[in-house]
């Protein structure tokens, strides 16, 4: 199970069945939203390249927990949809977007999976994750 998908199983609350629910934002909007997650996305890997191999190396964590959260944001939007739509956390960049004008969704998910008491993943656990990654590519 990826790191995005515990997240939001542990966000998630309740549940709506698919007769009650009914969509806060439109199309529009999600494509917006998920624009600037992939920004944000983008903003990081630019940082990377621009600070250097050392810096890339001591952050491999953060940017592979970005890569996790990334994913469910770089499917077809009414998938994104269909996926997000229930998700607090996920939910949460529309405030990003209406406040700060771009999303910082991929931040905040690194901090809060960050601080949770088992957050330290070894080497091998970094490995195992990229080989995962590579085989379902």
């Amino acid at each position: 199970m990826t790191i995005f998908l515990k997240f939001k199983n542990i966000l998630n609350s309740g549940g709506t069945t698919m007769a009650n629910k009914v969509s806060r934002y439109n199309n529009d909007q999600w494509e917006t939203a998920k624009e600037s997650v992939l920004q944000e996305y983008e903003d990081y890997k630019q940082t990377l390249r621009d600070q250097g191999v050392d810096y890339t190396i001591k952050n491999a964590r953060k940017l592979l927990i970005y890569q996790d959260l990334v994913a469910e944001w770089e499917h077809k939007i009414g998938t994104v949809i269909t996926d997000l739509e229930d998700n607090v956390f996920a939910l949460s960049v529309f405030d990003d977007i209406k406040k700060r004008k771009q999303s910082t969704l991929l931040a905040r998910g690194y901090e809060h999976i960050s601080s949770w008491p088992d957050f330290n993943p070894t080497a091998l656990a970094l490995w195992l994750e990229l080989e995962e990654d590579e085989t379902m590519a």
